[in-house]
């Protein structure tokens, strides 16, 4: 029953790592771009880039200490795309989905951005997620059938996805909560289903203090480097292959 939950969690991954294109490839696809004009000149000032071949694109990640931005070029190199591109059988974004890295970011940062924790485990591990994602969901119902409470403290920072329309309001309900536990309790049984949320109606200064929050969780997705959800991370702040906390 665990190995095919662990082969079901693999099926939805969002985080499975492809290959990195070598940085020669990398730079014959971003010169046949129009946008290699614009990021040339601060190729030497700090700006990085990284790139995968998938589902028919290169798909080409532009990176310094504050942030980074994709787009997609087609494998002809006749097309740049900025913005999404859409699986039609998923509906969802194609993502690039790059090899772990290790943290070299500001830890504080992080740290500052833990909304509440979620079990009691002598292991620390910090999750970027959001309440609306069917992936975190999944995930959820995997944390309940291996008992990762158990195992580990889940340090829990929020990244509402935009376009998951319900996820602000759902964060509003489970920031909300009085104590760390009625936070934890909300937030793991809005995952499972639960449709409480729905019923509760912030006030305006309820509504700002959850704002204040959220932007310091942002703060720490960004410092992260995250790029979805969920994305796990050590106590060390190393990303961390999911299917990793399932084992024994």
């Amino acid at each position: 029953m665990k190995k095919l939950l662990l082969v079901g969690l693999t099926a939805i991954s969002l985080m499975a790592s492809d290959k990195l294109l070598p940085q020669q490839k990398i730079m014959q696809v971003l010169k046949s771009t129009p946008i290699y004009k614009g990021i040339a000149p601060r190729l030497s000032k700090g700006v990085k880039v990284k790139g995968v071949q998938k589902d028919g694109f290169y798909i080409i990640t532009v990176y310094d200490k504050k942030g980074s931005g994709s787009f997609f070029v087609t494998k002809d190199l006749k097309y740049t795309i900025l913005g999404n591109v859409l699986d039609n059988k998923t509906a969802r974004p194609i993502r690039p989905d790059y090899p772990l890295e290790k943290f070299h970011g500001n830890k504080d940062i992080v740290k500052n951005g833990v909304l509440f924790t979620v079990g009691h485990g002598p292991k620390d591990i910090y999750i970027v997620t959001d309440p609306q994602c069917p992936f975190c969901r999944q995930f959820e119902k995997y944390a309940k059938e291996y008992k990762l409470g158990e195992k580990y403290t889940m340090h829990v920072i929020f990244l509402p996805l935009p376009f998951h329309h319900h996820s602000k309001a759902m964060i509003d309900y489970i920031l909300n909560g009085k104590t760390n536990a009625e936070k934890a309790k909300r937030f793991t049984a809005t995952l499972s289903g639960s449709n409480a949320w729905q019923k509760f109606h912030p006030t305006a200064a309820e509504k700002a203090n959850v704002n204040k929050q959220i932007a310091k969780s942002l703060k720490a997705v960004e410092e992260l480097g995250a790029r979805g959800t969920p994305t796990l991370y050590d106590k060390n702040m190393n990303e961390i292959d999911r299917n990793k906390v399932f084992s024994k």
